[in-house]
């Protein structure tokens, strides 16, 4: 009985990896040299922003723009990070068992070359948007 069971479960062994193969598509949706030690990394939810950390700064790229948009300075023992909710970044350090939270906000130029403009064109402004209006 088990000289007919072990024939079969080598048949089973190399024909069913055969059938379960699957295939993927790919493309390279950002590529960079940072210039630094990746220490780790971590997208938003959107998957637009992907902050790297590396040995005293946190990077800010766009993965839509293949640019970076920004350098957060942090100090050097933190080796984790993690996207929160609403723009905040949680910095860890295993060996110093640090932790730091960092909010951040985007800020966007405005062209306004042309249009009238009332006060100081120097002046800082801040948009609200309400898209939900359920």
């Amino acid at each position: 009985m088990l000289r007919n069971i072990k024939p079969a479960v080598i048949v089973m062994a190399v024909l069913i990896p055969a059938v379960l193969h699957a295939a993927f598509e790919y493309e390279s949706i950002l590529k960079a040299d940072i210039g630094a030690p990746i220490l780790d990394l971590t997208t938003n939810p959107s998957g637009d922003l992907l902050f790297v950390l590396t040995p005293g700064a946190v990077l800010i790229y766009s993965t839509d723009d293949q640019a970076v948009l920004g350098r957060i300075p942090v100090e050097k023992p933190f080796d984790r990070i993690a996207y929160q909710d609403e723009d905040r970044l949680v910095l860890s350090a295993a060996k110093s068992f640090r932790i730091n939270v960092i909010g951040f906000s985007r800020i966007y130029d405005i062209d306004l070359s042309g249009r009238a403009l009332k006060g100081s064109p120097d002046a800082k402004v801040t948009l609200v948007v309400f898209d939900d209006y359920q």
